[in-house]
């Protein structure tokens, strides 16, 4: 397959489809700011626009009120607008950008048309949309079997692969919303994992010490979705 010859910086998925599929995108993608707490889908509204994130990185969140949880992260290595992929048009879930970046936007009717035109297309995007339920699997996983600095650690190596800094600006109420736990509980394990000098934590900033370690201290709740991803666009 001759792929696209796009920038180091762009989108890892528009940078994998061939130069064919990528030119029935090319024409309605267009480049557009995306700062902090942006939302990009509403829950239970028709999704009109689809973004492909060139930095930062965006939560999905399942929306319950006060008992909203982050399922899910997307960055550079993918996309928004995956029930378009899969052939609706809304979702239950919120999506937002956790981390102020920049990016590619399509109408979802133009997304829709070029996938007719194309099966290779449709067919790349749906290997991502598999991708991404296999880390929603992952998030599921952790939280019902992973102690909170566990899971903790998973969150901060899934950030900073979307990232290119090992730091981190996040707040603890915001971090309480993505674990799904108390502000005191975030506090606990940040605190666990700056005493084991993985991470140093001051002001609403983490930044990383030692990367290996945490994935030591993820014990296993990171790693899954990341390889198969690689094995399917590395």
């Amino acid at each position: 397959m001759t792929e696209t010859s796009l920038d180091a910086n762009h989108n890892r998925l528009l940078s994998h489809l061939s130069a064919d599929d990528f030119a029935l995108l090319e024409p309605d993608l267009k480049r557009v700011a995306l700062p902090l707490r942006k939302r990009l889908e509403i829950p239970r509204r028709s999704i009109d626009q689809i973004y492909f994130l060139n930095s930062g990185f965006a939560s999905v969140v399942a929306d319950r009120g006060a008992n909203r949880v982050e399922v899910g992260i997307i960055g550079r290595e993918g996309m928004t607008g995956l029930a378009v992929v899969m052939g609706t048009d809304r979702t239950p879930n919120e999506t937002f950008m956790q981390n102020a970046g920049e990016g590619s936007r399509i109408a979802a009717g133009s997304l829709r048309k070029a996938m007719k035109r194309s099966r290779s297309l449709q067919h790349c995007l749906q290997l991502y949309a598999h991708t991404f339920v296999i880390q929603v699997t992952g998030t599921a996983r952790a939280n019902a079997r992973s102690k909170l600095e566990e899971r903790l650690a998973r969150w901060i190596l899934m950030a900073d692969d979307r990232l290119e800094t090992d730091e981190l600006v996040i707040t603890h109420e915001f971090l309480s919303i993505m674990l799904g736990v108390r502000r005191a509980g975030v506090t606990v394990a940040l605190n666990l994992l700056e005493r084991a000098a993985l991470i140093q934590n001051h002001r609403g900033v983490i930044t990383i010490i030692d990367r290996k370690g945490l994935k030591r201290a993820a014990n296993g709740a990171y790693g899954v979705p990341e390889a198969e991803f690689d094995r399917l666009f590395g």
